[in-house]
C-alpha cells in the first residue's frame, strides 16, 4: 500500500498537468476569438463659427476733381436757324467800335471808307477774329449826301470801279461789301450790274442793306451767279426797342433758316444787349453765324 507520501505526490502531478491542460485550453480560446478594434475616439465637436460682421464701410475718401467721372454736358437744343449780325458805321469813332469787337460771338462789322479811322477800325476788325465788310457810301433818293467816294448812279464804268478800289484801299481785308444808303443805286439795274460784276471780279460778295422796296440787287446777283444775301431787320427801336427788334430777328432765323440783322456801332446799349442776348439765342436754338457761312450754306444763291 503507498504511502501517504507517494499518494500526495501523484495529487500534485495530476493537479499541475489539470492546470497545464487549462491553460492550454483557455490560451486557445483566446487565440481563435477575434480581437474587438477598439471604437475610434468621437472626433472632437468644433463649435459652430460666429457669423462673420459685415466689413465696415470704408471712409469716403477725398474728392479728387481729376478722377471723377466729369459731369453730363447740357443738351443743345436742335438748331433751327442762324443768324448774321452786321454793325455798321464804324470809321468814325473808334471807342463805339471797341465794344462791338469784344462781344463773344460771331459778327461782321461794316466799315466806312475815307474816314481819319477807317484802316485803323478795319485792322482792328481783323485782329477781334470778326468779318470784315466795306460799307460803299451809295446814292439815296432825297439828295442827301452819303459820304466821301460816294458811287453815284450814271457814273461810267471806269469811274464806278476807280472809286470801289480806293473805298476797298482805305478798308483792307474786307470779304465782302454792303451799301451805306444807296436807295436810288440799289434800284438802278444798270448800275447793280456794273456794280456787282466789278464785285465778282475780285472775289467779294454783296449784302444788301435793303433801304428800299425797289431794289433790283438780288434779282441781278441771281442772274449774273453773285454771292448775295440781303438785310431782314433793322436792330433799331423804330417799333418799341431794340430788344423787340433782335427778338424778331431771332423769329425770322427760325422760321427761314437763316436772316440777316443788321446794327449801328452808334446805337447807345446794343452792344450790352447783344451780350445779354446771345444765351438766349442759344437756348432758342438759333445760333449767330457768319455771312460766309450763310452764303456757303445756300451755295452762293441770292437769299434774304
Amino acid at each position: 500500500m503507498p504511502s501517504s507520501r507517494s499518494r500526495t505526490h501523484s495529487r500534485y502531478r495530476i493537479a499541475v498537468v489539470l492546470l497545464s491542460f487549462l491553460i492550454v485550453g483557455l490560451a486557445a480560446v483566446l487565440v481563435s476569438c477575434p480581437r474587438e478594434k477598439p471604437a475610434a475616439a468621437p472626433a472632437a465637436v468644433r463649435p459652430s463659427p460666429a457669423p462673420e460682421a459685415a466689413p465696415a464701410e470704408p471712409e469716403p475718401a477725398a474728392r479728387n476733381p481729376s478722377t471723377q467721372a466729369p459731369a453730363a454736358k447740357p443738351v443743345q437744343p436742335a438748331e433751327r436757324g442762324r443768324l448774321a449780325l452786321i454793325i455798321d458805321d464804324a470809321g468814325y469813332d473808334l471807342s463805339e467800335l471797341q465794344p462791338f469787337l469784344d462781344l463773344p460771338m460771331p459778327l461782321a462789322v461794316a466799315v466806312l471808307p475815307n474816314l481819319p479811322h477807317s484802316t485803323e477800325a478795319a485792322r482792328r476788325v481783323g485782329n477781334a477774329g470778326k468779318e470784315l465788310l466795306l460799307h460803299l457810301p451809295m446814292e439815296p433818293e432825297g439828295g442827301e449826301d452819303p459820304g466821301p467816294g460816294a458811287l453815284l448812279t450814271g457814273q461810267p464804268a471806269a469811274e464806278l470801279e476807280r472809286l470801289l478800289d480806293a473805298a476797298l484801299e482805305s478798308v483792307p481785308g474786307a470779304v465782302g461789301v454792303n451799301n451805306h444808303m444807296g436807295s436810288k443805286a440799289t434800284a438802278d439795274r444798270a448800275f447793280m450790274t456794273a456794280l456787282l460784276d466789278a464785285l465778282d471780279r475780285r472775289g467779294l460778295f454783296f449784302v444788301d442793306s435793303r433801304t428800299t422796296a425797289l431794289t433790283v440787287a438780288a434779282s441781278e446777283a441771281e442772274r449774273l451767279g453773285v454771292p448775295y444775301l440781303a438785310r431782314k431787320v433793322f436792330l433799331d427801336a423804330v417799333d418799341g426797342s431794340i430788344e423787340k427788334s433782335l427778338d424778331a430777328a431771332v423769329d425770322a432765323a427760325a422760321r427761314g433758316g437763316s436772316a440777316v440783322a443788321i446794327g449801328h456801332v452808334q446805337t447807345d446799349g446794343l452792344a450790352a444787349i447783344l451780350r445779354r442776348a446771345a444765351e438766349g439765342m442759344e437756348r432758342s436754338g438759333v445760333r449767330p453765324a457768319t455771312l460766309s457761312a450763310l452764303i456757303a450754306g445756300r451755295g452762293g444763291r441770292a437769299a434774304e
